[in-house]
């Protein structure tokens, strides 16, 4: 596989998100960083999480999102949307959620990082973007983008192009682990077979154990 390019990175700071419905403290909005970051176990040093809940730890250090979906959502759903509109912390180019697998390694910098888990579509896309159906396309058309947990920290800038360094499961992309989560009752033995994956994040194996029957 050849080196996946970086867009751009991004980090942010909690703010207080207001919209028609309610108001919330998010990290969401993120703004470019110019120079390099250092990336720690638990992300980009200065980046903010602030529903720790839902959002961040060891198994989603950082949020990566493909450049082609924004392609896709302007080609399938005319939506101009603006740079990290899904809050990512790393804009990949030329690739899709079929490219990455679980468990995927990638030297970046200084850095190693790997393929954790599908970032689950929330509730946040459609309130902070002010468009209503937004998390469910993403949901709809597979769209999701996936998490990085960080396995040597250290530094990287977007001239640090991601190099594959080992690939333990070809089947295992970002896009088939999601058909399978939004569409369980079709894929119960694949299901089974996702649970096998050892490097897939505990909170997503929670998730689909859920969806056996």
């Amino acid at each position: 596989m050849k080196d996946i390019n970086i867009y751009d990175i991004y980090a942010g700071s909690e703010e207080t998100i207001t919209t028609e419905k309610k108001e919330f403290p998010s990290s969401y909005r993120k703004k470019l960083i110019t120079g390099s970051v250092y990336v720690s176990k638990l992300g980009f040093d200065i980046d903010n999480q602030s529903d720790k809940e839902n959002h961040g730890g060891l198994n989603q250090a950082v949020c990566v999102y493909p450049q082609s979906a924004y392609s896709h959502f302007k080609d399938s759903r005319d939506l101009d949307l603006p740079e990290c509109a899904f809050g990512e912390n790393i804009a990949i180019l030329d690739v899709s959620d079929k490219d990455i697998c679980i468990g995927d390694q990638y030297s970046c910098g200084e850095v190693i990082f790997e393929v954790s888990q599908p970032r689950g579509p929330c509730w946040k896309i459609s309130a902070v973007l002010g468009i209503k159906q937004l998390t469910a396309w993403v949901v709809n058309d597979n769209k999701t983008g996936f998490y990085f947990r960080v396995l040597k920290e250290g530094t990287m800038d977007k001239s640090s192009s991601l190099k594959l360094l080992v690939r333990k499961h070809e089947k295992m992309t970002i896009h088939h682990i999601n058909d399978c989560y939004f569409n369980a009752k079709d894929n119960q033995e694949n299901i089974k077979e996702i649970l096998l994956c050892e490097e897939l994040s505990i909170g997503s194996k929670e998730n689909f154990q859920k969806k056996l029957k």
